[in-house]
């Protein structure tokens, strides 16, 4: 019997992203939005999709866990993992909604090959894969451009984190009639502003008491790390007895020859601080003289919100969905240009930067911007597909 015809309906999650000490964007947004929905909706069975064991943190109370094999860690493991071992698992546990926040679902053709009535949903966070192709693995940029539109185009509920996000696929893919939610980001935890003496303690264990710029995120090419790393040597060699620091946080993902030349050509001044969370990286905000964020495309940018939630003022480029999630509380700058980058910093330690206006805004801003929400939205669009 199908599970919408018993007391209990059956949702189905992929859960892939939930990776202990590795959370990026859409692990963030899965394991952010899954651990309230679960706890809220005990109704559900809720049935999770791992494509390797989990650490016991990534697996949500009252879930049931399946290991699906292989472990997806290539196009080609990808492509098995989507259209082989996903519907078999979804017929095993006759699931009525299974959702993918990485927007990647199995083929309609294939569910329907197994006899699948399960509706599906798809978070799609960015097309970056579209429009940056060249920054990415030729084999994956070209799987996620053929899998990414079909799963748009076939999904019964369609679902990104921001209006700019929602616009470029609309327009990218002609799905002007398709409904899409919106279910955004928020803070990985709840920051908040530090006081003065807090801050100096702060800048005592990050930086050695410098003054620091602050980078958070994926040392990918499309975080365009290079350009702020450029543009804060540029500025150091006209002002050589300053004492500021650039402390870069998070992990590097692609080999990047040229962006490790620069970084060696900053000397001590450039600090890499590896991964950062919850308390360790609230102080890392809200001690910063400015959160740096020269991205050249994001689906929304968790840390932007992070860093106005901590008080920390921003400077960020003016691509893609920054000005919409900054909502005029940051300084934005052409994230291709390291003299407009190094202009900006200066303009930020002359004192030239309105930083008290851009902190308030900042926080007023980062309100706006909360979880619950996102878990309302989606649970709405699971809702309308558990009906009849």
């Amino acid at each position: 019997m199908p599970a919408s015809q018993s007391l209990q309906p059956t949702i189905a999650v992929n859960a892939r992203w939930l990776l202990a000490g590795k959370l990026e964007g859409i692990g963030w947004h899965t394991r952010s939005i899954l651990w309230p929905l679960i706890a809220q909706h005990p109704e559900v069975n809720w049935q999770l999709f791992y494509d390797r064991k989990p650490h016991p943190s990534m697996v949500p109370k009252d879930a049931v866990v399946h290991i699906i094999t292989p472990p997806a860690r290539h196009p080609l493991l990808w492509e098995i993992w989507q259209e082989w071992s996903i519907p078999r698992a979804l017929k095993k546990v006759q699931a009525d909604v299974y959702w993918s926040p990485d927007g990647l679902l199995p083929s309609r053709k294939t569910l329907n090959k197994h006899g699948l009535s399960t509706k599906t949903m798809a978070t799609i966070h960015d097309l970056n894969f579209l429009h940056q192709a060249g920054n990415m693995p030729a084999r994956a940029a070209s799987y996620y451009q053929r899998v990414i539109e079909r799963s748009a185009r076939e999904a019964d509920a369609l679902l990104t984190v921001s209006k700019t996000s929602a616009l470029d696929l609309q327009t990218s893919y002609q799905l002007q009639g398709k409904t899409l939610s919106i279910t955004g980001n928020a803070p990985q935890a709840q920051f908040h502003p530090h006081s003065p003496a807090i801050k100096a303690d702060s800048k005592e264990r990050f930086s050695q008491g410098r003054p620091y710029l602050l980078f958070v995120g994926a040392f990918t090419p499309r975080k365009n790390v290079i350009t702020l790393v450029r543009a804060f040597n540029r500025w150091k060699s006209r002002h050589p007895t300053s004492q500021l620091a650039l402390i870069l946080v998070g992990q590097v993902l692609h080999k990047d020859k040229a962006l490790q030349v620069a970084i060696a050509a900053g000397g001590k001044h450039i600090i890499l601080h590896g991964r950062a969370e919850g308390d360790d990286l609230n102080g890392l905000y809200a001690a910063a003289e400015a959160f740096c964020f020269p991205s050249l495309m994001e689906g929304f940018g968790i840390p932007l919100v992070e860093a106005m939630a901590a008080g920390c003022p921003v400077i960020s480029s003016n691509s893609s969905c920054m000005p919409e999630i900054s909502g005029g509380a940051a300084q934005l700058v052409n994230p291709l240009d390291v003299a407009a980058w190094t202009q900006a910093i200066n303009e930020l330690m002359e004192g030239q930067l309105p930083v008290s206006e851009m902190i308030d805004k900042g926080l007023i801003q980062a309100k706006s911007f909360q979880w619950q929400r996102s878990v309302d939205s989606l649970w709405s669009r699971m809702q309308a597909l558990l009906t009849p």
